[in-house]
Order: structure tokens, then sequence, then C-alpha cells
């Protein structure tokens, strides 16, 4: 096994290329098993490399142990499904793989029941699919699975961008699954990300307690899972928003098998410009959610993230009845959480409102969160009660 001779580090997972002594970056070979060792010589662990990407090494195991063989998947596999059968006790659809949190960078699994939906963002993992595929059969002996390769981070690693496919078994075009008690359909093959954001499950729970006799608006909205928690947990209606036309056809569907059809007002249109009509017809609301997409794909684009985060808090503040409670979320690793609080605040000061903080939350536990690497924390979720 090759050696690649690093500058002494902390214990994060990636090397990146100006971190590497000897050999040269151009000389290692791409998606090869490589073995980290510090100037002394002493081992840090074994990796996949990729000489065309910045991260040039992402460690798997700071022991030894052989990268290519279905022993070292079926051992991470099935560690990660007994953490999650212990803190998600009685639950069948989950984020199974994070990526590096579960000792497997690059790799992503959402498990529907006994559907699988596995996405592949790096070199290493790329060219161990078949490993992947052994060893999920051997753990989890899936009715199917749905391989991703559609997703931009693709192209960091050099990797071409593919389309939705079912890998192997059967998958239904709807994939039905439960969460905390709601029902709902995902499309595994065409749906954003792996068809279903798991990891905001806390805390639409924690909302949808709130929500009882309560207006509530859903921006965002996606599947329209904070809109259905609240109806299944007894909001008298909702409005839920989104610009994707299926994905509304969706939301009419996941309402359709929560029997909330009568309850809920579905609007295909742009977040901001939904938001400005509702106000200006006058309607309010006593909870409104709002969940956008990652505003800022890299750190560069941070400042102009935080700028829309104050735009369409603001919007949202504006049609809050008094006392009305603000979810407001964001997914973008790249904002700190204190300069993300800090544009919420703002956004309701530019409404005109004051408000106190009741919550701050983050990502379930099926996405778990290593210490000493930052980015694997990503969710930031804020309540205020609005005045």
């Amino acid at each position: 096994m090759l050696r690649v001779r690093v500058r002494s580090r902390p214990g994060h997972p990636w090397v990146f290329a100006n971190e590497i002594v000897d050999p040269p970056v151009a000389a290692l070979p791409p998606g090869a098993a490589v073995e980290v060792v510090d100037p002394s010589g002493r081992v840090l662990g074994r990796g996949y490399c990729n000489p065309h990407s910045l991260i040039t090494i992402r460690i798997v195991t700071r022991g030894e142990g052989d990268l290519d063989t279905p022993k070292l998947y079926r051992e991470r596999f099935a560690a990660a499904l007994a953490l999650r059968e212990r803190v998600l006790p009685g639950r069948r659809s989950y984020r199974l793989v994070a990526g590096e949190a579960d000792g497997l960078p690059g790799l992503l699994v959402d498990r529907y029941e006994d559907i699988l939906v596995v996405q592949i963002t790096t070199l290493g993992m790329d060219v161990r699919r078949d490993l992947l595929r052994e060893a999920l059969v051997d753990v989890l002996a899936p009715r199917g699975v749905v391989l991703r390769t559609d997703v931009g981070a693709r192209e960091l690693e050099g990797l071409p961008l593919g389309e939705s496919e079912v890998w192997f078994g059967d998958v239904p075009a709807k994939v039905p699954f439960e969460e905390n008690g709601v029902r709902f359909q995902a499309d595994p093959l065409s749906g954003q990300k792996t068809g279903f954001f798991f990891d905001q499950a806390e805390n639409r729970l924690f909302g949808a307690a709130r929500c009882k006799g309560r207006r509530v608006l859903d921006v965002y909205a996606h599947t329209g899972a904070w809109a259905l928690h609240a109806l299944v947990a007894g909001a008298t209606d909702a409005v839920a928003i989104d610009a994707s036309g299926p994905a509304c056809a969706l939301i009419a569907d996941n309402a359709a098998l929560n029997g909330v059809s009568d309850r809920i007002r579905v609007m295909q249109q742009d977040a901001r410009d939904a938001m400005e009509a509702l106000y200006e017809a006058g309607e309010r609301f006593d909870v409104v959610c709002i969940d956008p997409p990652a505003f800022a794909k890299t750190r560069k684009k941070a400042g102009i993230a935080l700028g829309a985060y104050k735009g369409v808090n603001a919007q949202a503040t504006r049609l809050l009845a008094p006392g009305g409670l603000l979810f407001s979320s964001s997914c973008s690793h790249h904002v700190l959480p204190e300069r993300f609080e800090e544009s919420v605040l703002a956004g309701i000061r530019q409404a005109g409102r004051a408000a106190v903080l009741l919550r701050r939350g983050g990502q379930a536990p099926d996405h778990p969160i290593l210490p000493h690497v930052p980015e694997t924390e990503y969710l930031k979720h804020l309540v205020y009660a609005v005045r």
C-alpha cells in the first residue's frame, strides 16, 4: 500500500493537497487506498486519495485494515444500523449512513423502511460501488436500492453527474413511510437530494405539539412535512408554499394519506412572491415555518446568504399574528450559527416586531456530528415568539 507523508495535523479526516509532503500529489493513484503517516512515520490512518480534488485524502480508518474488502463496509453498515436502532427506537425510516460521521466519507444512505437511497459523492466510494452493494445486501437485505449520482458535490471530485437509477431490486415510483406517526410518500428517483429531509424530525415534532388549534404557514415546503405534522397534531388549517410542481403534487398526495386534504392549501409559487401575495391579501398565521434550501453553497457566498435569510424571515414575521411562533432553519454549514441568529433577528426587526428566543435546535440523531469535524454540523433551527 502506498504511503503518503503529511505535515503534523489534528484528527480531522480530510487531508488537503497542501498538507502532503510526499509523494507529489500528481503521482497519487486516483481512488486508491493509501496509508497516511506523519513526519516521524507514525501511522495516522488509511483512506482514499483523489489527486484531482482539493480534499486529496479522506481517512476511513485510524488503524490498519483492508479498505477493499466487504468486511469493512459490513462492519460500518452494521454499526450505523445499531446506532439508529438505539437512538431512534421503533423508527424504520431515517438517515442510515451520514458520511464521515459513520466512517464512510462521501456516502449517504437514507432508509425508507425496506427501500434504500444511496448517494455517492467521492471518488473513493464511487470506485467501490460493488463492495458497497455487497455489504448493503448482507447487512440490510433491502427490497430495492436507488443510486443517486446527480448531486453537484461530485463535480468537486472530478466525477461525472449521472442520472438517478434503480441500482438493484424493486423500487416503486412513490415510496411510503412514516415519521412521527405522519404518513408520507417520497420520490426517491427525482425528488430533492434523496427524496426527504429526515434531519428535521425532532424539530418538526416539537413544532407540531404547539400547533393545535392554530393556523400554520409552511414556506419552502418540499413534501409538506411541517404543515402535515401540524395538521395531524390538530392545526385548524395550513398553507404550504413550494415553487416545484412535482413537490406540490406530492404535498397534495401526502395530505390525502393523512386525511387532511380539506385543511391544506398548496401554493406553487416562488416563496418570496407567495409571502408577499399572502401579506397583501391580509392573511395572517399563528405559526410560520420557514425551511429554505442552502442559500450558501460555498464560504464565499455566506454574506449573500445572510442577507437572503434576513429578507425571507422579515417576510415571514410580517405574516405572523401577535404572539405567533416563528420556526426558522438554515442548512448552510458555511453560515455560522451566531451569524444566522443575527440575520433572523435582523429580519424580525425589519418587520417592525420584537421577539424572544424559545429554542435552538439542530439535526436529528440519525445525522450524528463528529465533534472535531465542524462540517458534519450544519442544521440550525430557531424558534421565536414574536411580539
